[in-house]
């Protein structure tokens, strides 16, 4: 009797968790539809310029690099995780935001660079800017030596 019973709890925690992973996965769709309306309804944020933007690889580099930290990072850090002068670092940044890529600088005892939240999400979701990971590559070679 205490067998059937905890079988049937099994079964019951199974069907819940299928259950739970159904609507997970609508969820998920629910959220693209959100994003896509968003993208409609906001043309500020995005539009067709993106599809247009062409980065060099230096460029490439210095955005990965701000796309992979939360918090924020200063030009002194990327420089010296790119080896580049901290003048070339603040060169390729003014170039992402002339090309319209939503950097944000904030300060505090530094300057801190980072992305703006709906845009990083954007481009994990559907690499707007088109990267091929190749600067990703190139960074973790840099930091391998």
């Amino acid at each position: 009797m205490h067998l059937d019973s905890i079988n049937q709890n099994t079964n019951e925690i199974q069907g819940n968790y299928e259950y739970l992973l159904r609507l997970e996965a609508k969820v998920d769709k629910l959220s693209e539809k959100v994003d896509d309306l968003q993208m409609q309804v906001n043309p500020h944020f995005y539009n067709d310029s993106f599809d247009n933007i062409s980065l060099s690889p230096r460029e490439e580099e210095v955005f990965v690099v701000i796309y992979s930290v939360d918090e924020g990072i200063t030009v002194d850090e990327i420089a010296r995780k790119l080896g580049l002068t901290k003048a070339l670092v603040e060169r390729y940044v003014n170039s992402l935001i002339f090309k319209k890529i939503p950097v944000v600088r904030r300060s505090f005892d530094n300057e801190y660079l980072s992305l703006e939240y709906n845009f990083k999400d954007l481009q994990a979701r559907k690499n707007i800017l088109k990267l091929n990971g190749s600067a990703t590559q190139r960074l973790v070679s840099k930091e391998a030596i």
